[in-house]
């Protein structure tokens, strides 16, 4: 029986083949995506879970990537994947400050009435400030706008922006610090 010189056994396969070039390629960008990754996510856990679901992709998809591209898609997954994440995580946490999380909180009472204490002053300290820099305040915590739009919005440079809400941070933090003496 004639053996065909393509199918020696101890040769890889060539999916087995490609799968080592992907996993040694993995391997060497793990040190840089880590790096890439924390700049995005916070704990180390959701670095290493991101970094799995990258491998799993890696493995699902990553046949078709042309060897020269593989590190490049290797970071274009990560970044796409942190930022499911982070917008995962920010849905959940905003989710749980719109249904109340406090209340399934064990937290001491104390800590409850020092914090409506504190937020109590701080709405005082808020009502003190010049209406511009109350108003730059107020579009970028609650209404979550950047500076330039912010500067957009109220026709202002966006320097003066800038200004303003550091003058009213500034203010803000003198003010809760002579409530707290």
């Amino acid at each position: 029986m004639s053996q065909n010189p393509d199918s020696d056994p101890d040769l890889p396969s060539p999916q087995e083949d490609v799968s080592r070039q992907w996993r040694q390629v993995f391997e060497e960008s793990t040190p840089g995506l880590r790096a890439f990754l924390k700049g995005r996510l916070k704990q180390d856990s959701d670095i290493d879970d991101c970094l799995q679901v990258v491998f799993v992709k890696m493995i699902q998809r990553g046949r078709d990537v042309a060897p020269a591209a593989r590190r490049a898609w290797l970071f274009r997954v990560a970044a796409n994947e942190s930022a499911r994440m982070w917008r995962s995580k920010a849905s959940t946490d905003k989710m749980l400050e719109r249904h109340g999380a406090d209340e399934y909180s064990e937290t001491d009472p104390a800590e409850n009435v020092i914090l409506s204490e504190t937020t109590t002053q701080l709405y005082r300290a808020l009502e003190q400030l010049p209406d511009s820099w109350r108003q730059v305040v107020r579009l970028r915590i609650k209404e979550n706008l950047t500076f330039q739009e912010i500067a957009d919005q109220l026709q202002i440079p966006l320097g003066t922006a800038l200004t303003q809400m550091r003058r009213a941070l500034e203010r803000l933090k003198s003010e809760m610090e002579q409530d707290a003496e």
